[in-house]
């Protein structure tokens, strides 16, 4: 592998680590959030950004939006199916608390950074933004959360990663948008701002639901 594919996975996977460094111990909702955090996407898109400019970056960040809103269907779907099959079972198992995988999350975004960079060479951006946004983390840490606590911790991990996806997919179209309107670095305050009010008016919402399902 080429030196800069090397250390563009390097600087991801540390900058990955740093971030989710504080979640080392979560509960299943706040884990299922955590792994919804765009850790495979934004170290790439933001390679991208470096190499190929906003433009390219922008459509990139589309095809991210595109394969979040993807994930966010399929995993809807798996919810009220698993919700169906064991509504009892869920509503009478205990919750534990379950780990967020850092390492795996770390290995992750080095990996998929080192990967979309070289795709660029020979893809179509929205291609890479594609594959940026594969839900990797997202769908190990429903699994580590079976094989632990079942079914019902596994419903509420994937019920948690629902919900951080709109504040994913609400940072991806701000971003390719900003960058798309010649914003540049501005991009990602802008971005960042968009997923937190993604995440307070969801907040907002689930908490004015008076005996609405809690995932954690």
């Amino acid at each position: 592998m080429p030196t800069d594919l090397l250390a563009k996975a390097a600087v991801s996977a540390a900058a990955v680590g740093v971030l989710l460094s504080l979640l080392k111990q979560a509960g299943p909702r706040a884990s299922g959030l955590a792994a919804a955090v765009p850790v495979n996407s934004l170290p790439a898109l933001f390679w991208l950004a470096v190499e190929h400019g906003g433009r390219y970056a922008a459509a990139a960040a589309l095809g991210s939006l595109a394969g979040t809103a993807l994930t966010l269907l399929l995993g809807w779907a798996a919810l009220a199916a698993g919700q169906r099959r064991d509504a009892r079972k869920a509503l009478a198992a205990p919750r534990r608390a379950t780990r967020c995988t850092p390492l795996l999350a770390i290995a992750m975004a080095g990996a998929m950074s080192a990967l979309v960079s070289a795709l660029s060479r020979h893809s179509a951006p929205q291609f890479c933004g594609l594959v940026a946004a594969v839900p990797v983390i997202g769908v190990c840490a429903t699994f580590a959360a079976h094989r632990e606590g079942g079914s019902s911790l596994a419903l509420q991990v994937l019920g948690g990663y629902l919900e951080g996806m709109w504040a994913k997919a609400a940072f991806l179209a701000t971003l390719g948008g900003a960058w798309a309107a010649g914003a540049g670095a501005w991009a990602w305050p802008a971005a960042l701002a968009s997923a937190s009010i993604a995440l307070v008016a969801q907040h907002s919402v689930r908490n004015s639901q008076p005996g609405g399902v809690r995932h954690g």
